[in-house]
């Protein structure tokens, strides 16, 4: 099955905002994506947690810009009702909930709280993430007293950033949740921002069709691997049945 000119339960290594132009109109059941982030950028003080900080802005450098909204049209184009999911900064908020403020769509504000992060000095500790659900509100919910919680805590998931190489890597069980609540067998999930490909992994598990994007040709390759159940060290965990083909592809 395809969707336009692209395989179901495939993942592409392609810009998403041009792939996402040849995604047919009211086409994807449910959109889950962790956009770049916006961060905002400063100094750091003369303290080993000043350098870690430091570090920690550089890994995220090419990855922490934020987006161009416009991207968003076209997510309502291609839904067949609104059910997007978007991880984002507490920067990107409101100006996330503006875009999709409408009579017609609920809002639902989920966290991820982290038991472990690293202290601040003289401010708040960075130990939750934002997810925003945008649903119709026609649009149903499945059953399931966990799957109705608006939090998830769990310390932070170094071992799956070790693993798949990834410095935003969300929980899979967290995912796993998400899309549990919000989506129906065989409901086709989409991801413009991949990373090392988490939603592919938890929709493939809950018995979701999936279609990925990412433009990094590390973290797609990283992604591949991921579905075939092999990290990032090459190491094999799980046998799965994606297709092999897709180490070969070049798009």
């Amino acid at each position: 099955m395809t969707i336009g000119e692209y395989k179901l339960n495939s993942i592409y290594n392609e810009d998403s905002y041009q792939a996402i132009k040849k995604i047919p109109d009211n086409s994807i059941d449910c959109i889950y994506t962790d956009i770049p982030y916006l961060y905002q950028k400063g100094g750091k003080s003369g303290t080993l947690f000043g350098e870690r900080m430091v570090n920690l802005r550089k890994e995220l450098e090419e990855i922490s810009g934020g987006i161009d909204y416009k991207i968003f049209d076209d997510f309502i184009r291609i839904s067949k009702k609104i059910n997007i999911f978007i991880w984002c900064s507490q920067a990107q908020i409101q100006d996330i909930i503006n875009f999709f403020n409408n009579d017609n769509i609920n809002f639902n504000l989920l966290v991820w709280c982290k038991t472990n992060p690293a202290p601040k000095n003289n401010s708040y500790n960075s130990d939750i993430e934002y997810c925003l659900h945008f649903r119709e509100k026609n649009q149903p919910l499945n059953d399931g007293y966990y799957l109705k919680s608006k939090w998830y805590s769990s310390p932070i998931n170094k071992d799956d950033k070790d693993e798949y190489d990834h410095p935003t890597i969300k929980p899979l069980e967290l995912v796993k949740r998400h899309l549990a609540h919000a989506t129906q067998p065989n409901d086709i999930v989409a991801d413009f921002f991949l990373g090392s490909g988490t939603t592919c992994v938890a929709s493939k598990e809950l018995g979701r069709n999936y279609i990925g994007f990412e433009i990094d040709k590390g973290y797609y390759n990283i992604a591949v691997d991921r579905l075939n159940g092999i990290n990032a060290n090459g190491q094999t965990s799980i046998f799965t049945d994606f297709e092999t083909e897709q180490k070969e592809m070049e798009i």
